[in-house]
């Protein structure tokens, strides 16, 4: 079977499309340009809102932190404050008995004389 040759040849001048089709279809891209800040918008909204929560995260952190290590410093300092007094009781008496405070003035005189 042999093949003709076409007898209309295709240009590339004809018109396939109504003259308005092309206004129609940027405008349907200056639509999509509106909508193409969406996605970057969105992201910055999310690293904000994980920014926001990390630093109020750490915060808390801390604050629990210094709370802690401020009652861990506060139960020292009154541990601490129990022995000075366990031991200004044992050298100066807690004058409950007469021997006590007489025991507590031999003792005063003492560190005063030793000065």
């Amino acid at each position: 079977m042999s093949r003709q040759p076409p007898t209309r040849l295709l240009t590339t001048s004809a018109r396939v499309h109504p003259p308005y089709l092309p206004y129609l279809h940027n405008a349907s891209q200056t639509r999509g340009k509106s909508l193409k800040w969406l996605p970057p918008l969105a992201a910055v909204v999310t690293a904000g809102y994980a920014v926001s929560a990390y630093r109020n995260e750490i915060a808390a952190y801390q604050t629990s932190t210094s709370t802690t290590t401020a009652d861990h410093l506060s139960e020292q300092a009154e541990a601490e404050r129990r022995r000075r007094e366990a031991a200004m009781a044992d050298a100066y008496g807690d004058r409950g008995s007469l021997e006590e405070l007489e025991r507590a003035v031999a003792v005063y005189e003492a560190q005063r004389g030793g000065r």
